[in-house]
């Protein structure tokens, strides 16, 4: 004998519903009208701009999620409390279980890397001041001409410009590595249509230099992660991904060493470059804002 269940179409379990996710979808469907009524807004439009991000990541292999970051990471930048505000988007760049290099520590490079040296260092603190010992830094950054390691099969080591560290007592860290340029990921310059669509925002095609971190600690309530960038980059205003991508509070102070004297203290044979930040960041006991005048060290 064969059993049929019947199941009611019109039965939804009210135990799964997520009021919060009906919110969410109804207020986005509330801008998108906004934006049909106030600016124009037309499906077609729409349908171009899905079609553009679904091309770029088919050619660079990135989640989807990435690709769309040039039309909404500025948005998650939050400053307003006073700490160092996080990226609010995860870096598909990103790899994890780099190498330990100690503190001072010298990031792993070819024996020919391209750059001019750099030699980066600063704290980690509080919401008092006060120093993060034993905060876990991951590092990494592109190198000269752009290219991250270990996401293409380009013959570059895995490691190439990443590696990790911990802070000191008094929450300082340094390491030295090769200054990052701007640059255009080719993957998705190569796409049909990204250089009209950049050019028709008033972007550039190009991101200004940056170097990613995540510090990671039990104190903090969540682990930091975004990319600190150098101030007076003429790219930052013209970003591929944005203009507001990198607020004064990201951009770290960086000098050009050239005094031949400078250079052979350094035990170097060239030019070099030093930056510092200082990260701020929210641990358990610390207030909800602070002033960042208070957590001048």
């Amino acid at each position: 004998m064969t059993t049929t269940t019947t199941t009611d179409p019109a039965y939804v379990d009210p135990a799964l519903i997520n009021p919060r996710a009906v919110r969410l979808v109804n207020a986005f469907k509330d801008f998108l009208a906004r934006m049909r009524d106030e600016e124009g807004l037309t499906y077609q439009d729409f349908s171009v701009a899905a079609d553009l991000l679904q091309r770029a990541q088919q050619n660079t292999g990135a989640p989807l999620a990435m690709i769309f970051g040039p039309l909404y990471s500025e948005v998650f930048v939050d400053d307003r409390d006073g700490y160092t505000p996080a990226a609010g988007v995860d870096a598909f760049t990103v790899i994890h279980d780099t190498p330990h290099i100690g503190n001072p520590g010298t990031l792993p490079m070819r024996p020919d890397e391209p750059g001019t040296p750099l030699f980066a260092s600063g704290r980690v603190l509080d919401g008092h001041g006060r120093p993060i010992q034993g905060a876990k830094l991951e590092i990494f950054h592109a190198a000269d001409n752009g290219n991250y390691s270990g996401l293409y099969d380009d013959g570059v080591p895995k490691y190439n410009l990443r590696g990790h560290l911990f802070t000191d007592a008094e929450g300082r860290y340094a390491f030295t590595t090769v200054t990052p340029s701007s640059y255009a990921d080719p993957h998705v310059t190569a796409v049909d249509g990204v250089a009209e669509a950049c050019a028709a925002l008033g972007r550039s095609l190009y991101r200004p230099a940056h170097i990613h971190y995540e510090v990671h600690h039990p104190d903090l309530i969540t682990p930091w992660a975004g990319e600190i960038y150098f101030k007076g980059d003429p790219v930052i205003p013209v970003d591929f991904v944005g203009g507001t991508k990198a607020p004064p509070s990201l951009q770290a102070d960086t000098v050009l060493h050239e005094d031949p004297k400078d250079i052979a203290a350094a035990g170097l044979q060239g030019p070099y470059r030093t930056t510092e930040f200082d990260f701020v960041l929210k641990t358990r006991t610390s207030p909800d804002t602070i002033a960042l005048k208070e957590t001048a060290a």
